[in-house]
């Protein structure tokens, strides 16, 4: 185990966290708003005192969520060290879980 596992962990599963809270959003916005309206997600990013909100469509969430390992985030929230960039959606960042932070994505899928 490396010394910044620990840390890099904690900060996964606080990503793993909003990931859940956006995955219940979009269950009940599914029923409420058509598919090409604009919801409100919280960012998906390691900040446990983040209150930055991502602005997605349905479809656009529904590719974020299309991998375990994936999240979305504002620009300045993207954590190299747990995460490399791999696309772009509109504003946000999507991103792609690497090392530890992998780990913890598949282990709350």
């Amino acid at each position: 185990m490396s010394a910044d596992e620990p840390r890099e962990r904690r900060m996964a599963e606080n990503e793993a966290l909003a990931r859940e809270v956006n995955e219940r959003v979009g269950d009940v916005a599914a029923a409420w708003y058509g598919e090409n309206e604009q919801l409100e997600f919280v960012c998906e990013c390691s900040f446990d005192d983040c209150s930055a909100r991502v602005r997605l469509r349905m479809a656009e969430y529904s590719r974020v969520r299309s991998s375990p390992q994936w999240f979305v985030v504002v620009p300045d929230h993207f954590a190299p060290e747990i995460e490399r960039e791999i696309d772009r959606i509109g504003d946000y960042v999507l991103v792609e879980k690497i090392g530890v932070a992998r780990d913890v994505a598949d282990e709350t899928a």
